[in-house]
């Protein structure tokens, strides 16, 4: 995508450099148009998608003491990665721990905003549904609560799948 940009951008200014404008010359992108495709170049160049190879290193940046307790037999099955990331979530629940909880949904919705299918996939059913499914205790519910809107939509997306399932 960030090529696409790159060779949109080069094309709206290709004109402008070939010649030079004069006051008979009417610029070929107007500084509104230009601001907002430097905004759309700026803003894909933040968003680097994310894989699954990256998810250790991703943890290990934002929450050391997490990605310490992954042990090396699972290292490098991004499902067993993402399921001690998940273990440690339960606990800040059960500990009602909430800022150590935001910490670990803040790192979700970033890397589920960013991911490529796999850790998308292992982040959706690794994390999320292996943490919340089925839960109903009182501080399960308080945590599904501080769900940011994209995780809570994975989360119903989910459930109605079950119960399509179940309903078959």
């Amino acid at each position: 995508m960030n090529d696409t940009l790159t060779v949109a951008a080069a094309a709206a200014f290709e004109p402008l450099a070939a010649h030079p404008p004069s006051a008979a010359h009417k610029p070929a992108l107007d500084f509104k148009t230009f601001s907002s495709l430097r905004r759309m170049v700026s803003h894909q160049r933040k968003l680097r998608v994310v894989g699954s190879l990256d998810f250790m290193q991703q943890l290990a940046l934002h929450l050391p003491e997490v990605a310490g307790q992954v042990d090396e037999s699972d290292f490098g099955y991004i499902h067993l990665e993402v399921g001690v990331l998940k273990v440690a979530s339960q606990t800040a629940i059960r500990s009602r721990d909430i800022s150590e909880l935001l910490r670990h949904l803040i790192l979700v919705s970033d890397l589920l905003g960013r991911a490529d299918q796999t850790l998308h996939d292992a982040l959706r059913v690794s994390y999320l549904e292996a943490l919340f499914l089925g839960e109903t205790g009182a501080e399960s519910i308080a945590a599904r609560g501080m769900l940011p809107k994209m995780m809570e939509d994975l989360l119903r997306k989910s459930e109605d799948r079950m119960q399509r399932r179940r309903g078959r």
